[in-house]
């Protein structure tokens, strides 16, 4: 494979979809080189050994989810960026927060000009910052708590996820795609998952076992992150 060729991987399993931007990609970003699968275990075969700089991903799959399959690609691709494309209305906060973390998302059906913008973007910043060390080293570079709790939101996931900053450990629990408890310390519910999405570095993994059956979230996780970023900018525009 050419070395002057930014490898992209396309998981996408419409035939429309994906054809539309793979002809999109290759008119309008020639030094690209797509791969297009069409499941998640294809996806997996397809990336095996190869320096993947993006990924592109739709969430709802045959074989899985395409935001599982980005969290599994994390410790093999750590360097690379993704684009999330969802056909669920995107929060609020994603349209006006500085204090986001890396992940692009773009709502379906697919806007091919912002996809491309989107896709230029990402590949810049890949080739201005390849040598940035990781902050979530368990999951792509950069990638911010944030990040990771929408993707266990979007996804339904019932699960338990654990954080590690440099002094302290923090928990949330999902079920069903919304966080149902946090905890860091003495500190509980929202107050836990406003002090994790403040870390800078850290790592993260998924934990065994099913979320507490006692709540102490108790709205929509849209709403939790929106404050909790609302939170960060507000720290940030008074030099914090």
């Amino acid at each position: 494979m050419n070395s002057d060729y930014a490898v992209v991987l396309l998981l996408e399993d419409c035939p429309v979809t994906g054809t539309l931007i793979e002809r999109a990609v290759m008119t309008a970003l020639p030094n690209v080189r797509l791969l297009w699968a069409r499941g998640v275990d294809e996806a997996t075969a397809r990336v095996a050994g190869l320096p993947v700089e993006l990924f592109l991903v739709d969430i709802g799959l045959p074989d899985g989810s395409g935001l599982d399959f980005l969290y599994s690609m994390s410790t093999a691709h750590p360097s690379a960026r993704a684009i999330v494309m969802t056909a669920t209305p995107l929060p609020e906060y994603q349209m006006h927060s500085a204090a986001l973390g890396v992940l692009n998302f773009l709502e379906k059906p697919v806007n091919i000009t912002a996809l491309l913008e989107q896709m230029r973007s990402a590949l810049r910043a890949e080739q201005m910052n390849g040598t940035a060390t990781s902050d979530f080293r368990a999951t792509l570079r950069n990638l911010t708590p944030v990040d990771i709790l929408q993707l266990k939101c979007l996804t339904g996931a019932t699960t338990v996820i654990e954080f590690r900053s440099e002094t302290q450990t923090g928990r949330v629990h999902f079920r069903s795609g919304e966080m149902v408890h946090a905890e860091v310390g003495a500190l509980k519910g929202v107050e836990a998952v406003h002090e994790i999405v403040a870390w800078k570095r850290g790592q993260v993994s998924e934990q065994p076992g099913q979320p507490l059956t006692e709540a102490t979230i108790e709205v929509p996780w849209q709403t939790v992150l929106m404050n909790a970023a609302q939170q960060l900018d507000e720290h940030r525009a008074v030099g914090f």
